[in-house]
């Protein structure tokens, strides 16, 4: 993955999501486009409770801040020794990472849990899942990187959206110290988790399958189970529902490892 769109808020995510995107850079020799969005909501004319207030000051508090922010992760990004590049973009913040991901590998983003603002993060980080053409790696702001050399599990039941996660995970699940392939109560599919395996052992990844019977616990559980068993250091997940109008609509088991990722999760559509 030699091109990493970097989201840049400044929010309690962002250390997290920096230090992942620059363990991506040095494990593929790759570059990093950090995008910072401010959505037109920031130039909102105040609070009606504080009166009126001159939208040129709010522009320029706005705007100071936004300088701020460059300014701390261009220093941090100079004493890293990776490529990188900064680009600005007004607008939906979802919108335009979806726009940059068009010429990216894949785009570093947040997962839960959050501290503030949970249902508006989500909601970005899912939309942007399902409507870029590269891959999210999603990271919890507790994390301190991804260890891509580390094991992999890849989650999987046979659909176009965990065979579109498998492929665009390829570059990174070479890196693993091991790949663990998981199905739960597998569906009656041609497109089996030892198809998988064979499918990736052709381009030179062994992975070992573990099929599990949910015995009566969901699969989010199942899958949470053996990623602590297995010591996952990732996990690779088809991202199953739809955006429409903000209104996201994810399948349970993609917002539920979302909400709360034990470890990075690499996701796509």
């Amino acid at each position: 993955m030699k091109t990493i769109l970097l989201h840049v808020e400044g929010d309690d995510g962002q250390e997290a999501r920096l230090a992942a995107a620059l363990d991506l850079a040095r494990a593929c020799g790759g570059h990093l486009v950090c995008l910072s969005v401010m959505p037109y909501a920031a130039y909102a004319l105040g609070d009606p409770a504080m009166g009126a207030f001159p939208v040129t000051t709010l522009i320029d508090a706005v705007e100071a801040r936004r300088r701020e922010e460059r300014v701390a992760v261009e220093a941090r990004l100079r004493r890293e020794g990776v490529s990188w590049e900064w680009q600005s973009a007004d607008g939906d913040s979802a919108d335009r990472l979806v726009e940059h991901a068009r010429l990216a590998d894949v785009v570093v983003m947040s997962a839960g849990p959050f501290a503030r603002n949970g249902a508006l993060h989500m909601g970005v980080t899912g939309d942007v899942a399902i409507r870029a053409p590269a891959p999210v790696l999603a990271v919890r702001p507790q994390a301190t990187g991804v260890d891509v050399a580390g094991p992999a599990l890849i989650a999987w039941d046979g659909s176009q959206e965990a065979a579109t996660a498998l492929r665009a995970a390829l570059p990174l699940l070479a890196l693993a110290a091991t790949v663990t392939i998981l199905t739960v109560a597998e569906k009656d599919s041609p497109f089996t988790a030892r198809a998988a395996a064979a499918f990736l052992s052709r381009h030179g990844v062994a992975a070992e399958v573990e099929e599990r019977d949910a015995g009566g616990a969901s699969v989010e559980q199942v899958i949470r189970s053996v990623a602590a068993q297995r010591q996952a250091a990732w996990i690779v997940q088809g991202a199953y529902g739809h955006s429409r109008m903000r209104q996201l609509l994810f399948g349970g088991v993609t917002r539920g490892l979302l909400a709360d990722a034990p470890v990075p999760i690499l996701i796509a559509h």
